[in-house]
């Protein structure tokens, strides 16, 4: 009887860490896709920038790119810490899995982001945001506007480092 009500409460709290772990990452799929709903790329032609990001999603603040990234990392690091929470009083070997496999992918995901940032400025751009969500990659590159020839490195690096797809690929410009 004892064990019964032993596996029942293991399975109740992997059920919670589990909850707790899609609530982190839905809350921040949606803080995302709120931010960056209005830069889109044309499909017909994955290369093609419609529009710079417009002024509204600025922060009023001198540096839209310093402030973003500041952001992205306090919502990162509260992401962090209920991923190690999770994984500290994890019960199961399978829920710890879960949360390890978790906060891997958030670390691999700065990384690339960081990687593809640089890689961008590196090419002359001034600054550059690189947001990786699932397939899709969206980057937004300090300069009044893109040509043809900019999109397309800027492009060629995000396709290099994270395996995206051009159509896959969303790149803006913003000053």
């Amino acid at each position: 009887m004892r064990v019964l009500l032993v596996r029942k409460a293991g399975r109740l709290l992997t059920a919670v860490v589990g909850v707790v772990v899609v609530l982190a990452v839905v809350a921040a799929m949606f803080a995302y896709g709120r931010e960056y709903r209005s830069a889109r790329v044309d499909r017909s032609n994955a290369m093609q920038v419609i529009r710079p990001v417009p002024e509204q999603i600025a922060p009023a603040v001198s540096d839209f790119y310093t402030e973003y990234r500041l952001e992205r990392d306090r919502v990162r690091s509260e992401r962090s810490d209920l991923l190690r929470e999770a994984l500290k009083n994890a019960k199961t070997e399978e829920s710890r899995q879960k949360a390890q496999d978790a906060v891997l992918k958030l670390v691999l995901e700065k990384q690339r982001e960081s990687e593809m940032e640089n890689l961008i400025k590196a090419k002359g751009f001034a600054d550059a945001l690189v947001f990786v969500r699932d397939n899709a990659v969206s980057a937004v590159v300090k300069t009044h506007t893109l040509n043809r020839d900019e999109v397309m490195q800027v492009a060629d690096v995000i396709g290099r480092v994270s395996g995206a797809k051009p159509e896959d690929i969303t790149i803006s410009a913003k000053p």
